[in-house]
């Protein structure tokens, strides 16, 4: 039986499982504070991080954040996928496009990793704040701004990873408006361009 996909690096798998212990780390805080926060929660700041807006507490409204993360999951977890799909992935490890894949797919779940665990740290300082009533929830900006960072650190890591590939035969019927590739034959999703310079998808 065919294959019908490359396998994930173990980074992937591990960025995927610590996903899953962030989701229900952040499930489970939030369902043994939830008896002990108050009947009106703060739920909207303004750009201080003081509350401007309230409703009353609610385990849907409560457990918000941890359908962002799943949410966040689904849709960071379906792309990976997509970019791993390839016939004959396992029997072609080694080539250049599933490898492309493999490092493509590796930066997308690393970066739902970085905003689930965002969500997550937003989770306890909201159940702290609605236990202590403070006035403010501490650090979500620069929370917010190491997120976005560490976002692009892991898209310019996987940019150098992907590299320069080598340039494929000339097939003019495989290139549609001089650059949009589209072979059905091809098992590749990534393909070079048609000068090398970097990797296009195969439509």
């Amino acid at each position: 039986m065919n294959a019908r996909a490359a396998a994930p690096t173990a980074s992937t798998r591990a960025a995927a499982f610590a996903t899953l212990l962030v989701i229900l780390a952040t499930a489970t805080v939030l369902l043994l504070e939830y008896p002990s926060l108050p009947d009106l929660l703060p739920v909207h700041f303004n750009r201080d991080g003081v509350p401007n807006g309230w409703q009353y507490r609610t385990l849907p409204r409560v457990m918000i954040p941890v359908g962002v993360q799943l949410m966040l999951a689904l849709i960071f977890g379906s792309v990976a996928l997509l970019l791993l799909s390839r016939p004959h992935g396992d029997r072609d490890a080694s080539a250049p496009d599933v490898r492309a894949a493999g490092v493509a797919a590796e930066a997308v779940v690393l970066i739902a990793l970085i905003w689930v665990v965002f969500q997550g740290y937003a989770a306890f300082s909201l159940a702290r704040l609605w236990v202590t009533h403070r006035a403010t929830l501490p650090f979500y900006n620069l929370a917010e701004l190491a997120g976005l960072a560490a976002s692009v650190a892991v898209a310019v890591q996987a940019h150098r990873r992907l590299g320069r590939p080598e340039p494929r035969p000339y097939v003019a019927s495989h290139w549609r408006l001089g650059q949009l590739y589209k072979n059905p034959a091809d098992p590749a999703l990534f393909v070079p361009t048609r000068d090398g310079r970097r990797w296009t998808l195969n439509f």
